[in-house]
């Protein structure tokens, strides 16, 4: 018996008996071997099925399940050309073994390799066709049914790589479709599908043609993917019809004898149109207009432009819906489908999900809640639902639904995702499990199912819970992408590219050397990985860099080219819009995720609005015309959907209306409606120009920004909500940069340039190739899916000092009231502790955080209960942010750390703004987190002149590296302030603990001392307080200016077709010079 009595322990005790066995036949028993090559296989022993399959075909080279096993086996294994060889053998073999046909289809689907895929069926069909019993196939017919399509006959890219050709010949005579051969012809309903299956098979071989229907309508043969179609309909109804006709006029005799409530009399179908009273016409619409409505309206949802002025529309009271526009003819199409049928819950989902893309969000909600009460196990609407509540602000009921869709659907990876969102959000930490790769470096402490800590770097530790299925999820999901667009570069396309993005400077012989160059690196590209983001990048580039020669004829050179010269480069049209991971750019920042994962996520979300933006039909066939040259100033537009009372504005409310004009004239672009706050008012009357962009399509903003002659345009937003990068990625600019929306790569070719410090990101984490200049960069910068440890391959500007930017002594409140003495600072400090905590004796100390709760982790908050037991005097004081967070944190406290502890964790409720930045000072000691830092916040908390210690977790995570940032910029510039960061800036989760309680302990308040105390930690508080008025962090117009100085050096390096990083502290400061040149 086996040890355990597990279904795993009897199989590899099986295993072993058919060892011996096989061992005793000399190897020569070939169905022992094939079940033991099985039970390998099941059992996870790749290697051992993979010798226990070939050990069947030394015996019997012919041995089908033994091939098509043996695939199985070696894709297992990760040799996807073996695999696809054998399958293709065993079809080719045995049309109607469907085990290998299916799996071969997949493998190709899986590579986006459709065309190849539509081969494999033609031929399965042919191959398995009956003759109808009157007469033969004719030889034109047979052809005609081999190849249904242009797609199957054009050239194989097999050409220009290692990958099969799929020309079977269906004229041999390999397999003999003849079902009086057959041994299968005996068994029920051979042949009822028309070709040479037992019934049990024809759902096989009709879902095979089905599928061959949507890869060839996806390949834009609509004619061949309709008759696909109609032969997969024909094959469900039995063959009773000789045609889609002969269906459609027997659908019409049973109607006519339904609506005239007659017999249906046999062989009297009709045959002229079959006229309906209102009535019948309403009884028979409810039978299948909801499903028409409901596709309808997908489809109007995505188109931009109204309907014709000239016919009158249904006023739409939705703020921002224009009467006749796609989307307000979707909501009708849904609203009158559901008229019909009160319980379509596709409908009902579809109508939320359009509600909730133009701001209903409580009307989409009740749309969702209306779809899972007609269905409450359709796992879309469950997890359009737990959106939807989430963004509400109602977690728990959000986790409730994802669970419910998980529940039906465990392999659906948006509600796997948005579960674990929404848990980590609550820090719901029971069955999360771990991460243990990198030996715990990137997620130390894991949580079992339990709730209890588990150490990684434990021997024998291994990721586990629902994190591993998330990072499972994203592997997946950037493994298959790497396929994404291979087969698109076939010869014709190659030439295409080569004439479209090679630029016609230089000599004869240089531009047919460049294209000759071009032309072979594209022949080495097609047919492998990354072949769609390779054409993406090269269109992208191309496209830059063809605006940059058409400003340099038009103002350096002064010269004339055609129009033509300046057409835009064009996407192959077979290369499809990716997917994008499940999981975004901005849940990388709480996500144990590694350098490439990250780097890969973002550069998949940018390709996706690439190719999206690339498709649109108003963007003009040449380049847009580059603005003239800065006379004298630079014109810089900043897009943004947080010109409002929002963080962002809270840093850089005075920044638009600092700048120099002599040097930089600042556009603002609100994508956002006015919320009339004060932030929002005071950027509208000092910047320059701004403009209230809220309900402009992306075409006219863009447009716009030309119009305007932007020289640099500026992301602030990045990967978060309200972006609306396709603008970008329309490139009206000829320079494009980011900064303080988005803490990371943008990973898109549509960004030129990141501002950062040394801090924020460490050079080491750069991409190695730093040009970024013209296509033949591309060329050479063969980066996709290097294991390197790099992240940014933007170009960065370096600044002087810190790279964030902070109002706050220009707006945050008080900043304008007299200041007051230390002595005063410390008196009113002591008397809004009082006031917050009046319970909490003067001898306790307060070590705060004040992030939202999601930004927590396992092991920063078993580090600070471990601060806490060994700080016997002090409270932890967390935000309720969100509210449920508390009742979960407290209960896992309890869980690790006993009662005691527990109770010292103090929860209040989140503060108005100014608020918030003056209660802050009440802090002793801000514990930061280190998966993700305070940014905004750190900035609040160091203005109140409390010390923050942080943790950069991750040399290439941006947003865990902030904090050492913006704690650097805060502190006097100084031997005294070096020491400090020193002290405040941890190394490891261990040097965090002890420098925590190396500063507690140092400090020393009496009874009745009015927040007097000794101690390093005062003297840090009182550093930070006096340095706040004179530190970089807080002086924005020190900021502004050296971004001017960024600016420039930028469009110069631009005109002069220069490129690399910019290090500000090797560029003078232009204090008392203004002005750029103009070339």
């Amino acid at each position: 018996m086996p040890p355990d009595d597990s279904p795993r322990s009897r199989a590899s005790v099986a295993l072993s008996y058919l060892t011996k066995l096989c061992q005793e036949a000399d190897w020569r028993w070939t169905d022992g071997m094939l079940l033991g090559g099985c039970l390998a296989y099941g059992l996870g022993n790749h290697q051992q099925a993979h010798r226990w399959y070939t050990k069947v075909l030394g015996i019997d080279p012919t041995h089908l399940e033994a091939t098509s096993n043996l695939a199985a086996t070696l894709l297992a294994l990760g040799r996807r050309r073996e695999a696809e060889q054998h399958w293709a053998n065993a079809v080719k073999a045995a049309p109607n073994h469907f085990e290998a046909v299916e799996h071969l289809v997949g493998l190709l689907c899986s590579e986006h390799r459709s065309a190849d895929a539509v081969r494999v069926i033609e031929y399965v069909q042919s191959s398995l066709r009956q003759p109808k019993p009157s007469d033969g196939l004719k030889a034109s017919d047979r052809q005609s049914e081999c190849s249904s399509s242009s797609a199957s006959r054009s050239p194989s890219r097999s050409e220009l790589s290692d990958r099969i050709l799929y020309d079977f010949d269906t004229e041999g005579d390999t397999f003999t479709a003849d079902w009086r051969e057959n041994p299968a012809a005996s068994e029920p309903g051979f042949g009822s599908s028309g070709f040479a299956v037992p019934g049990c098979d024809n759902g096989r071989i009709l879902a095979l043609i089905h599928a061959k229907g949507n890869m060839l309508y996806s390949l834009g043969d609509n004619p061949g993917a309709a008759r696909a179609f109609e032969d997969a309909v024909l094959i469900a109804t039995g063959r009773k019809f000789e045609n889609i006709q002969g269906i459609v006029k027997h659908v019409l005799s049973v109607v006519s004898a339904m609506v005239h409530r007659r017999p249906l009399e046999q062989g009297t179908a009709a045959l002229d149109p079959l006229l309906l009273g209102p009535e019948q016409a309403l009884a028979t619409a409810k039978m299948c207009f909801p499903h028409y409505a409901n596709n309808v309206g997908i489809l109007l949802a995505s188109v931009q432009q109204a309907a014709s002025p000239a016919h009158a529309h249904p006023k739409i009271d939705i703020p921002g819906v224009v009467p006749g526009s796609g989307i307000a003819l979707a909501l009708q199409y849904y609203n009158y489908g559901l008229q019909l049928d009160q319980h379509h819950a596709h409908l009902y989902t579809n109508l939320g999900s359009l509600l909730k893309d133009i701001g209903q969000l409580d009307a989409a909600i009740n749309m969702y809640e209306r779809a899972v009460k007609c269905d409450g196990k359709f796992d879309i609407a469950l997890a359009n639902l737990a959106n939807a509540v989430k963004d509400k602000g109602r977690t728990g009921d959000a986790i409730i639904y994802y669970k419910r869709a998980v529940e039906v659907s465990p392999d659906f990876a948006e509600a796997v995702c948005g579960l674990a969102n929404a848990l980590n959000s609550v820090c719901g930490w029971k069955a999360r499990g771990g991460i243990a790769e990198d030996g715990g470096k990137r997620d130390r402490w894991h949580v079992d199912d339990a709730g209890m800590l588990l150490d990684a770097r434990q021997p024998g530790a291994t990721s586990s819970g629902w994190i591993k299925r998330v990072v499972d999820i994203v592997e997946k999901q950037l493994t298959d992408g790497e396929t994404w667009g291979r087969g698109v570069l076939t010869p014709e396309i190659i030439e295409q590219l080569v004439q479209q993005v090679v630029i016609l400077d230089g000599s004869k012989d240089d531009v047919q050397e460049r294209q000759a160059g071009m032309r072979r690196t594209l022949e080495s590209w097609a047919g492998q990985r990354w072949e769609g983001a390779r054409v993406t990048k090269l269109v992208e580039r191309a496209t830059r860099r063809i605006g940059w020669y058409r400003y340099r004829d038009t103002y350096v050179k002064k010269k004339q080219r055609t129009p033509s010269s300046y057409n835009r480069p064009q996407l192959p049209a077979t290369l499809t819009v990716p997917p994008a991971p499940t999981v975004l750019p901005f849940h990388t920042f709480t996500c144990p995720l590694s350098a490439k994962q990250i780097r890969t996520i973002s550069q998949r979300n940018g390709m996706r609005i690439s190719v999206s933006t690339l498709r649109a039909p108003w963007l003009p066939k040449q380049v847009f015309q580059p603005p003239k040259p800065p006379s004298p100033h630079l014109k810089v537009g900043y897009v943004s959907s947080d010109f409002n009372n929002h963080p962002l504005a809270h840093l850089m409310q005075s920044v638009f209306g600092l700048h120099n004009r002599k040097r930089v004239e600042a556009y603002c672009y609100a994508t956002t409606a006015s919320d009339k706050s004060v932030h929002r008012e005071q950027i509208e009357s000092e910047a320059p120009v701004f403009r209230d962009a809220s309900s402009w399509s992306a075409e006219r903003l863009v447009h716009q920004i030309v119009h305007d002659g932007i020289h640099i345009l500026v992301n602030l937003n990045g990967y978060t909500r309200g972006a609306r990068n396709e603008v970008f990625a329309a490139r009206p600019a000829p320079i494009q940069m980011s900064f303080m929306g988005f803490a990371g790569t943008l990973g898109a070719e549509w960004c030129d340039y990141l501002l950062a410090d040394e801090t924020s990101i460490p050079p080491e984490t750069l991409r190695p190739w730093r040009r970024n200049i013209d296509v033949e960069d591309v060329m050479v910068d063969d980066t996709n899916g290097s294991e390197d440890g790099w992240v940014y391959g933007e170009n960065i500007i370096y600044c002087r000092d810190t790279f964030f930017c902070c109002d706050h002594k220009q707006s945050a409140p008080g900043a304008h009231d007299e200041v007051l003495s230390w002595k005063d600072e410390q008196r009113e400090r002591w008397r809004m502790r009082k006031e917050l905590f009046p319970q909490i004796s003067d001898e306790t100390l307060i070590f705060g955080n004040f992030n939202q709760l999601y930004k927590i982790d396992p092991t920063i908050f078993r580090t600070w209960l471990r601060i806490l037991a060994r700080v016997p005097n002090s409270i932890l004081w967390l935000l309720r942010f969100p509210d449920l967070g508390e009742s979960y944190l407290l209960a896992t406290a309890r869980q690790w750390a006993g009662a005691e502890v527990a109770s010292r964790v103090v929860f209040t409720d989140v503060a108005p703004k100014h608020l918030h930045i003056s209660r802050a000072r009440t802090c002793d000691l801000v514990l930061d987190t280190a998966e993700c830092n305070a940014h905004t916040t750190a900035a609040d908390v160091l203005w109140s002149g409390t010390p923050l210690l942080t943790l950069p977790r991750y040399a290439y995570k941006m947003c865990s590296r902030m904090a050492a940032s913006i704690l650097k910029g805060a502190l006097p510039d100084s031997k005294a302030g070096v020491q400090a960061a020193r002290e405040l800036i941890a190394t490891s989760e261990e040097d965090y603990e002890e420098k925590a309680v190396g500063l507690a302990l140092s400090l020393a308040y009496t009874r009745g001392c009015e927040g007097r105390a000794a101690g390093r930690l005062m003297e840090l508080r009182k550093m930070l307080y006096h340095a706040r008025w004179t530190s970089a962090l807080f002086d924005t117009k020190r900021w502004v200016s050296d971004l001017e100085d960024a600016y420039e050096v930028a469009w110069m390096r631009f005109v002069s077709g220069e490129g690399g990083d910019i290090w500000l502290d090797k560029v003078p400061r232009k204090g008392a010079k203004h002005g750029v040149d103009a070339s």
